[in-house]
């Protein structure tokens, strides 16, 4: 009973705290004429004007895929300034590819244009080109796993590798 005291005690506290911090204080009405504050009805999710040119449409990738028979999977993160970091691992062979993705374009390519992403990996010859296309396209896996994403990527003196992924959105 003591238990159940103690677990209604502490209950009834987060809820206190909780309906502390979401409370607003009342506001008052905007002139019919003022500017609005803050983002419009549906802008969530858009970039603002101190955003474009900084913010990349590839916050984040993961894809995977195989070619000449060999698994791969490759990662995206984007680090800031359009400026990306790649992985790209073959897993049979346990090899691992790093390097950096730079993309060019302008902040929300058009709808079913692919994104593209140009750069370097390190290799034991040294840096190797890679460009990396992402499309919005469903995509279906060998294992027949759906993604909503296609990839495809060239690397210097091979054939282009094509698979399917997933990309973050804001």
């Amino acid at each position: 009973m003591r238990m159940q005291k103690n677990i209604f005690v502490v209950a009834l506290a987060a809820s206190a705290l909780l309906a502390a911090c979401t409370a607003t204080a009342p506001t008052e009405a905007a002139a019919p004429d003022a500017e609005p504050s803050g983002p419009p009805p549906g802008a969530a999710g858009k970039l603002s004007p101190d955003m474009v040119g900084n913010v990349s449409p590839v916050p984040a990738f993961m894809g995977q895929g195989e070619h000449l028979g060999k698994r791969w999977m490759i990662h995206i993160r984007s680090e800031g300034q359009m400026r990306h970091s790649v992985e790209l691992i073959w897993t049979k062979e346990h090899l691992r590819r790093e390097g950096t993705l730079l993309y060019r374009g302008t902040p929300g390519p058009s709808h079913g244009a692919p994104i593209a992403l140009d750069g370097t990996l390190d290799s034991a010859a040294g840096k190797q080109t890679i460009r990396v296309e992402i499309a919005t396209e469903a995509c279906t896996d060998a294992a027949g796993a759906r993604y909503p994403q296609r990839v495809k990527i060239t690397l210097q003196g091979e054939t282009g590798m094509n698979g399917c992924g997933e990309l973050a959105v804001y």
